[in-house]
């Protein structure tokens, strides 16, 4: 049952997109790092691809924290994934708390990645096929519900948000210190806010990640 699942939620994501060198890069460098027993929050799960390659490498005393607010992902992948150390939220993060406008492209395949509370994050050529309402908590409001956990790693791919939800995680990130930060967007305000919290960049371009950042 566990590698059916799985394997039917990766394969979510069109088969040959798998196995490109992109996706190798991304578990390359997860297996070169220690992250044993790491807590870890993996926001945009989408099909699970980082969630997975975690879990390969966390051992039984870590934990993987993750979200997807596409009712679609959420209830057919992310809340099936039958481990006990992974936890799953299907609401999004940002900067503040309250009901925003999620823009939709596609609830399955590929195009699912575009997802977005960002209008202009999939480029003139897509059109979103639906505007949903969703439910937006900050970084440091789940960490402050949740007793305050230790955090190892966050990994960050929400197609134009990241900068906003890490602006929403800043007293996590003050207080647990996270060792790696990885984010999919780049840009130099991104840029200020990592460095401002004493993070330098270690890496461009793994794979579909924009920069890796590691606590000074």
């Amino acid at each position: 049952m566990t590698n059916e699942t799985i394997w039917n939620s990766l394969h979510g994501l069109e088969e040959h997109f798998l196995h490109t060198e992109e996706k190798r890069m991304e578990k390359k460098f997860i297996e070169s790092i220690n992250v044993k027993g790491f807590n870890c929050l993996d926001i945009g799960f989408n099909y699970g691809w980082w969630s997975w390659i975690l879990l390969q490498n966390i051992g039984k005393k870590g934990k993987v924290y993750a979200w997807e607010p596409s009712k679609f992902l959420y209830e057919n992948y992310l809340a099936k994934w039958p481990f006990k150390n992974i936890i799953g939220y299907d609401y999004a993060l940002s900067d503040k708390t309250g009901i925003q406008d999620f823009y939709v492209y596609s609830d399955k395949g590929f195009g699912s990645g575009l997802n977005s509370l960002e209008k202009e994050n999939a480029g003139e050529e897509e059109t979103p096929k639906e505007i949903r309402k969703v439910q937006t908590k900050t970084l440091d409001d789940w960490w402050n519900e949740n007793g305050g956990p230790n955090i190892n790693l966050i990994k960050v791919d929400c197609e134009g948000h990241d900068f906003k939800i890490l602006q929403g995680g800043k007293q996590l990130i003050k207080i647990t210190q996270p060792e790696f930060i990885i984010v999919e967007q780049k840009n130099a305000l991104l840029s200020n806010f990592m460095q401002e919290l004493n993070y330098t960049k270690i890496h461009n371009e793994i794979g579909l990640i924009d920069s890796v950042w590691k606590l000074t």
